[in-house]
């Protein structure tokens, strides 16, 4: 009688991966229409980047950080300081994180499309762990709105429904999308290509890194019409960009994102085949013991009956490593055989 049974690789084992999509934000969500900021983060760090939340972290205490925005400059413009002089120059710095993070060595500007020396950008990130593995490609799109005189609200996505593979000029992270004019509603709808856009406009409107969960966007493409945002680059002086880049975020009202991440399933075929698993330790199964001998019940020693409710995996050493639980017992004897299977994901 087995208390013990090995898996036969090859019949009781079986894996198989897929690719799973969510909602990105808190909750489960995939996307929100309202964007909150804490104060405390602001006063602290905030001439560095933003943290954006979906709900207000001064009423609420699940509120949690959903994704951070940020404004560099190659210069430090925008922000307090000059070359060596006083002052942080923050925008530089974080000009520098990403221009080392996405670009080659000894690259001083990005490209976007037709601007091929652009010395700011603005950027999205999101953390690792809410992004799990990447940012789906052609799951996001943002609404930005600059509330100025003659703006309107822009819809921006990617552009891997068309651009398959991701650009062919890419950074030191693959793969890259280009960020364009368009919209999920309805299905994918790319209004202007990102090679339509002109340098006159300033260049495309960014690109779009799913595997580092950034999304950078051109301060010169979104001054231009028909959002004009405007983005303020004055030599030593603290234009907080980053916070009209979330304003323009936050009057846009709508951000969606899903995340994905591949998922190993692996399947293990329990077999507790007829003269098999046919005992128990449950007290209920033995009568008195004899000689400190747990003593069957009599009407069960011919004929057992048990209810399977665990399943244990274990390893060459005995060592219990998981634990499945069954919805409802099963029923086994010598004239009953079960096969149960448990997943397991990773």
């Amino acid at each position: 009688m087995a208390f013990y049974k090995m898996f036969n690789p090859d019949e009781d084992v079986n894996e198989d991966n897929a690719i799973v999509t969510s909602g990105l934000f808190q909750d489960g969500a995939s996307s929100i229409t309202a964007f909150h900021t804490s104060s405390t983060q602001y006063s602290n760090t905030g001439d560095y980047s933003i943290d954006a939340y979906r709900y207000n972290p001064g009423t609420n205490a699940s509120a949690s950080v959903q994704f951070g925005v940020t404004y560099g400059h190659r210069h430090g413009s925008g922000s307090l300081g000059t070359k060596g002089a006083t002052g942080d120059r923050t925008t530089a710095a974080i000009f520098g994180q990403f221009n080392n993070l996405i670009n080659p060595p000894e690259t001083t500007a990005f490209k976007f499309q037709e601007n091929t020396t652009s010395k700011q950008i603005y950027a999205i990130v999101f953390n690792r762990a809410r992004m799990r593995e990447a940012i789906e490609p052609g799951g996001w799109e943002l609404r930005l709105h600059a509330g100025g005189t003659g703006t309107t609200t822009i819809k921006l996505i990617d552009d891997s429904s068309t651009n398959k593979g991701g650009n062919t000029d890419q950074r030191n992270f693959a793969p890259e999308y280009n960020v364009v004019s368009g919209t999920l509603s309805g299905g994918t709808t790319i209004n202007t290509a990102a090679s339509a856009e002109t340098s006159g406009n300033g260049g495309s409107y960014g690109t779009f890194y799913p595997k580092l969960g950034v999304i950078l966007l051109n301060p010169e493409r979104l001054q231009a019409a028909p959002l004009l945002m405007a983005t303020v680059s004055a030599s030593n002086t603290d234009n907080r960009n980053d916070l009209t880049f979330f304003e323009a975020i936050k009057s846009g009202s709508y951000f969606q994102v899903k995340r994905q991440e591949e998922i190993t399933s692996r399947h293990y075929f329990v077999r507790a085949t007829a003269n098999n698993f046919n005992s128990t330790t449950n007290e209920t199964f033995y009568t008195e013991s004899v000689s400190g001998v747990k003593q069957v019940i009599t009407g069960l020693r011919t004929d057992p009956k048990v209810y399977i409710t665990t399943v244990g995996l274990y390893n060459d050493d005995n060592e219990l490593l998981a634990i499945a639980k069954l919805s409802k017992p099963i029923l086994k004897s010598k004239s009953r055989e079960a096969l149960i299977k448990v997943k397991l994901d990773f």
